[in-house]
């Protein structure tokens, strides 16, 4: 390949968020990748690449895998991983396969061959929020909380873990933005990268080299309206929780019970817990494209909470040929304290 034109590409459906205009360096106030035609990667605190879709930065070419590589800050650092059939460079060394290695200002990245595109860390500060501008000649907008004056009239506050747009015109409502909300500044169109997290978990991830080697447990209240998902190996485990994530968590919940039943039909395991995406819309009472995005967020926090090896997100929840399913035999679900239906080892 040419060109890294070639090779990325940037949607306003996913979080691809690229930016090929031409800021000095120290205008970058957290995490960022340059590539070797000019493009820059707003890093997330995780954040993706690769083929499928829902990648944070999509690659396109037979050479990158659905999940080619991860990089993610912790404890003040920023790692990458190697998820990929074809390989990670890191200052011109194959990287190990499944292993962080530590990221660092002017570090040079290069996927799937030594000489291939290549990417430079810019810096190595930490995450933060930040609205990216959609044209390429523009610098992106850093914010800082709790406020950020934007112009004049117009200032974002964040308060209970969300932006909102905050217009000194009393004729004009204070309204919210999510992450991936684009809003206009001064006739120009910009994207909120947001890296609130918006899960707990606990300290020690569990870690998985196969689909094998992690059980599920669905605690729902009897109501439904609180789910918890504790997700464990062999030695360690974590959890998935809080008002913010229930709508995720609830579509977890409507695989687990499909997996379930068709179990005790007595369906084989590659066919089971497959669910047409309109008909698990409907049910959910949404529209399509927002049961993908639901998914594509629900495999975000399940990356962050669990150490894929070998695996992905992905696999444990796939999406394929308009279908879904929870991949796994390995789920239990239990409703206000009563065990409901299990499935493989508990």
């Amino acid at each position: 390949m040419s060109s890294t034109n070639k090779v990325f590409r940037s949607s306003y459906s996913n979080a691809s968020l690229l930016q090929t205009s031409s800021p000095p360096i120290a205008a970058f106030k957290s995490g960022a990748l340059l590539s070797t035609s000019g493009q820059f990667i707003h890093l997330r605190h995780y954040h993706t690449f690769g083929r499928a879709t829902e990648c944070h930065t999509h690659l396109i070419g037979a050479s990158m895998s659905r999940i080619h590589a991860i990089v993610y800050w912790q404890d003040n650092n920023w790692y990458i991983e190697d998820k990929s059939k074809n390989g990670v460079w890191l200052n011109n060394n194959k990287i190990i396969k499944g292993q962080p290695h530590l990221l660092r200002e002017s570090d040079k990245v290069a996927l799937s061959s030594k000489v291939g595109d290549s990417f430079i860390m810019v810096n190595d500060l930490k995450p933060c929020d930040v609205l990216i501008s959609m044209a390429l000649n523009k610098p992106a907008i850093y914010l800082e909380r709790p406020t950020t004056s934007i112009e004049k009239t117009l200032n974002l506050f964040y308060e209970n873990e969300g932006w909102y747009l905050i217009y000194d015109d009393e004729r004009k409502e204070s309204k919210v933005i999510q992450d991936g909300n684009c809003i206009h500044i001064n006739d120009s169109l910009y994207r909120l990268q947001s890296n609130q997290v918006e899960y707990q978990t606990l300290e020690n991830k569990p870690t998985a080299r196969s689909l094998d080697d992690l059980e599920l447990k669905l605690n729902v209240s009897a109501n439904e309206e609180d789910i918890q998902l504790y997700i464990k190996d062999s030695k360690s485990s974590s959890i998935i929780k809080g008002h913010r994530i229930q709508s995720q968590l609830y579509l977890l919940l409507c695989l687990a019970r499909k997996s379930i039943a068709d179990k005790e039909q007595g369906y084989s395991e590659c066919h089971c817990g497959w669910i047409n995406l309109d008909t698990l819309s409907k049910a959910l009472g949404i529209e399509p494209d927002n049961t993908r995005i639901r998914l594509h967020r629900l495999r975000t926090k399940i990356r962050d909470t669990v150490n894929f090896s070998g695996v992905d997100a992905c696999q444990l929840l796939q999406l394929q040929d308009g279908e879904v399913r929870l991949n796994t035999s390995k789920i239990v679900v239990i409703k206000g304290n009563l065990l409901k239906t299990e499935l493989g080892v508990v």
